[in-house]
């Protein structure tokens, strides 16, 4: 009984703790908090970054009025789908100069975020720029210096730390449901990889190749480099910065976690590109506010068509209390003693049905919120409150950088052999 009282203690606790939001104080930029639009731009017009601007675009009172891609075909697209009166260029810097933009989303490569953010921030634009920030451990001080002087809201695109069930997994954890946390697991399976489809008759002038190497080894035209730029350490961060990342943004989001200490990877590459296509990457996270050390294993396999795990959107999270599996939409709690619905009281409701437990035993119960639209669109509701209300966003500049230095380091260790070793709080290798 002792033990009951204690855990219905410490839900009561963190129920309150996590009722508070905290305000944030932003620079002298132009709020927007009239009822006029939020007018967006968006950098880097392939699948990711097209598929933001239309989850952007669903919430109320925001308008695309810019559109950068150095791939002449993809600029076409955008105004047959957003208009023709829609603004096109291959220069970025041409949206940045615009007095109608509040804000752009960057969905270029990954060695182009870091720059193009911080240009951004520089011109007065607010940034929404996909995950990884960064595509080099030296560009992470210079993105968080920018920020802080622009003033500018700031956000990474990993979208799934916004779902109502990472929501619901921080509270459970917090509240100590399933005690001392010592082990996180996340896997990713995909068909075996294939060669990147060229169009046939694409050619050197459909594509800025230029300015796409500018700030990369000069190499002559390969569409390849460009249309599959992941497989590509140049341009990406391969199954790391695509994939395990937002498992890490999930993980150190639930677990108000700075980041690791250590990171080690193995793997294998199969010839196509230069970045792996099977990779074992574990994590060791140092104590922190109060909450004992714990390990992360995230692993990657290309050449699994069949188990169709996705990480990302269903992760393990194991304490010596129980285990939570988390999914965007629900959380499946397991205890290792019985549990009733009055010992979830104490929680704040963030929702409808995942506010409401559903017993499967005596030692299972799954939070789940039907008919969820959608944490992607959440996460922009996020991003846009922050600009218009000036309130906290979840995916704030240092927690961007925090979460993806060890999609990075996973790489480092990969090609070095040896553990990576990082301070997440100083922000400095060891």
């Amino acid at each position: 009984m002792e033990q009951r009282r204690d855990f219905i203690k410490k839900i009561t606790a963190a129920g309150l703790y996590a009722s508070a939001f905290p305000y944030i104080s932003y620079g002298a930029y132009n709020s927007r908090l009239d009822d006029s639009p939020l007018r967006i731009a968006l950098i880097g017009r392939g699948g990711m970054g097209a598929n933001c601007a239309r989850t952007a675009l669903r919430v109320p009172g925001v308008k695309l009025v810019g559109v950068c891609d150095l791939y002449q075909a993809r600029l076409q697209l955008a105004k047959e789908e957003w208009g023709a009166d829609v603004f096109t260029t291959r220069e970025y810097k041409d949206i940045l100069s615009r007095g109608d933009v509040d804000a752009v989303i960057v969905g270029t490569t990954d060695h182009w975020h870091q720059q193009i953010s911080i240009d951004a921030m520089k011109a007065g634009k607010h940034v929404y720029c996909e995950k990884p920030v960064i595509h080099k451990i030296s560009e992470a001080k210079d993105l968080i210096k920018a920020q802080e002087e622009s003033g500018c809201v700031f956000q990474t695109g990993s979208q799934g730390m916004s779902s109502i069930g990472n929501r619901k997994a921080k509270q459970l954890v917090q509240s100590g449901a399933i005690g001392s946390v010592n082990l996180a697991e996340a896997a990713f399976t995909s068909a075996p990889r294939r060669p990147c489809r060229i169009p046939e008759d694409l050619s050197p002038n459909d594509i800025w190749w230029e300015r796409y190497v500018m700030n990369s080894p000069q190499v002559a035209f390969e569409p390849s480099r460009f249309l599959c730029w992941r497989l590509w350490l140049d341009y990406g961060t391969g199954i790391a910065g695509d994939l395990f990342v937002h498992v890490l943004s999930s993980l150190q989001y639930i677990m108000d976690s700075p980041g690791p200490e250590r990171v080690y990877t193995t793997g294998d590459k199969d010839g196509i590109g230069d970045t792996p296509h099977i990779m074992l990457s574990y994590f060791d996270y140092p104590a922190h506010n109060e909450k004992k050390p714990f390990k992360a294993a995230l692993t990657a396999n290309y050449s699994d068509g069949v188990s169709r795990r996705w990480g990302s959107t269903n992760f393990l999270i194991i304490g010596d209390e129980g285990t939570m599996r988390v999914e965007w939409d629900r959380v499946t709690l397991n205890t290792l003693r019985p549990a009733s619905a009055t010992d979830f009281s104490g929680l704040p409701n963030i929702g409808n049905g995942i506010d409401k437990p559903q017993q499967i035993n005596e030692r299972e119960w799954v939070f789940v919120e039907d008919n969820y639209h959608n944490c992607h669109y959440d996460h922009f509701v996020n991003f846009f409150d922050g600009i218009r209300k000036k309130t906290k966003v979840d995916g704030d500049v240092l927690f961007s950088v925090q979460t993806a230095v060890p999609a990075v380091l996973c790489l480092d260790s990969f090609h070095q052999g040896k553990p990576a070793l990082w301070d997440p709080v100083n922000l400095i290798l060891k």
